[in-house]
């Protein structure tokens, strides 16, 4: 591991000496007509929270162009977004799309790009250079000379995305988020609801993005029979996806209380958090979900106060949260308060 990781880091070296130059840039006090945002990392959690500023973009002038890059496959987050003017897709391992991507989006002459992303790989810097804007914003980036523009310090990334747009001028006031919405999904969550007679239900997720984040089996179980029994049987829905689908159906087949929909898209999961009046979770993105509908939650982090500081519920409602040192299955049921429940 060790060795892999200073190879990984040679290379990020090594691209930043022969691909970080100069670009032309215009005086700081300019009005961006045209914006890029790189967001092909595709992750739910980070769409969310930077939701925002699609909208409030659109609210300080309808006539900037805002673009996007992502993938194909996350291309559903973005394509509902009324907010967003053009999508322009990227293979996300393939340095032949990534120079075929920048040379189309060069001719497009964007007057900035925002990339909050902290480390930067090497195809993502050669993206960088290929386009030529006339602007970059970057976070942490101060040794980078393509990044005229840099933000320094720890913020929630909801609020990099505000600063990164104040450093071009732009000033915005509403960082409420922008939850997306399927209208076919929603029926359907709603018929399930009807269907199985559940009202007054909280939603839990067990299982995070990495395996440190995911719940075991066991632990699963002892979670279902503490907080059936603490809250005298509460309904509980648990969110799900087609790979886990089968295996909470199992846990939870004892418990007429406890309820799994066939999950299948993260509209689903929306749905059902949009409807729900209390969420535990271990998935920082579904934390943001809920934060978006201000539903009272109660997540569990990892110990790493920089990545809390990044990614920490920016919710008004009532938020309790647990702390683990290195594995999520070191926490145990009991920790859960039972005064933090809804009932």
């Amino acid at each position: 591991m060790k060795i892999k990781n200073t190879l990984r880091q040679l290379r990020i070296k090594l691209g930043k000496f022969l691909l970080d130059v100069d670009m032309l840039t215009v005086a700081e006090d300019f009005i961006p007509k045209k914006i890029l945002f790189l967001r092909q990392d595709g992750k739910i959690g980070d769409y969310i929270v930077s939701s925002f500023v699609f909208r409030e973009l659109k609210k300080q002038d309808p006539k900037i162009h805002v673009g996007v890059v992502c993938t194909k496959k996350d291309a559903y987050l973005f394509e509902q977004n009324h907010y967003i003017d053009e999508l322009y897709f990227v293979k996300k391992r393939s340095i032949l799309d990534y120079i075929r991507c920048g040379l189309k989006l060069r001719k497009e002459k964007y007057d900035v790009i925002i990339d909050p992303t902290i480390s930067l790989k090497n195809r993502d810097l050669m993206l960088l250079r290929l386009i030529k804007a006339k602007n970059y914003v970057g976070y942490k980036k101060s040794d980078y000379k393509l990044f005229n523009f840099n933000l320094e310090g720890e913020y929630h990334f909801s609020e990099l995305y505000r600063l990164a747009l104040e450093k071009i001028g732009i000033n915005i006031h509403n960082m409420s988020y922008d939850i997306p919405y399927n209208a076919e999904n929603a029926i359907e969550i709603e018929q399930f609801l009807i269907k199985n007679n559940i009202r007054n239900y909280s939603t839990i997720n067990f299982y995070g993005a990495y395996r440190i984040k995911k719940v075991n089996n066991e632990n699963i179980k002892k979670y279902l029979r503490y907080l059936t029994d603490i809250t005298n049987g509460k309904q509980f829905v648990l969110l799900s996806y087609p790979e886990v689908t089968h295996t909470l159906k199992e846990l939870s087949s004892n418990y007429p209380n406890i309820f799994v929909h066939d999950t299948k898209t993260i509209f689903h999961t929306i749905e059902l958090i949009r409807h729900c009046n209390q969420l535990i979770s271990t998935d920082t993105s579904t934390v943001h979900i809920a934060s978006g509908f201000n539903k009272k939650i109660i997540a569990i982090y990892k110990d790493d106060p920089i990545a809390f500081t990044h990614w920490r519920p920016m919710n008004k409602n009532e938020t309790h949260i647990l702390f683990y040192p290195d594995n999520i299955n070191q926490i145990i049921p009991e920790q859960i308060n039972p005064e933090w429940l809804v009932k």
